[in-house]
């Protein structure tokens, strides 16, 4: 593109992203991202929210928490979606605490919670033998008008 004096845009850089995320190859993406960053570019909460979702598709979980405070740090408010991936994420690597902690974090911030996020977040309390976490969880979920899942079915039936 730079040869033929068409200089890319964040949505290039996006659109190059998504393609080496879909082909796999995460670390690339990332790398693209560092660098569009060092040359001046401002990716878009779009941009964001594709690595976010690359990082924790690899299960880096130390690398997407620390990406969702740099969205943060940019202006970029993650929503229901990116704290759910990363929650998703941290759950599926046994660490529920943090989940929990990203959990709360949400709640404060005035975001409502998902069926996906209550899904995963009782699906390690009960994979870790915290029925009891769960059931309030679960608890907490109906109270807040959110219908149960064949997902959470299936949950409640294998623990």
């Amino acid at each position: 593109m730079l040869k033929l004096g068409v200089e890319p845009t964040v949505v290039t850089f996006s659109t190059l992203i998504n393609g080496l995320c879909k082909q796999r190859q995460f670390s690339q993406a990332v790398s693209l991202f560092d660098e569009i960053v060092d040359k001046g570019y401002q990716p878009n909460l779009i941009t964001y929210s594709i690595i976010l979702n690359g990082l924790c598709k690899i299960g880096n979980t130390v690398r997407a928490v620390r990406f969702l405070r740099l969205m943060e740090e940019r202006g970029f408010e993650p929503n229901v979606v990116a704290y759910g991936s990363v929650i998703d994420c941290l759950c599926k690597n046994g660490l529920l605490k943090e989940a929990l902690h990203l959990f709360s974090e949400l709640k404060v911030k005035g975001n409502r919670p998902n069926i996906v996020i209550y899904n995963c977040l009782i699906n390690a309390m009960c994979n870790l033998g915290q029925q009891k976490e769960a059931r309030r969880l679960l608890n907490e979920m109906m109270d807040n008008n959110i219908s149960l899942n064949v997902i959470t079915y299936n949950i409640l039936i294998d623990a």
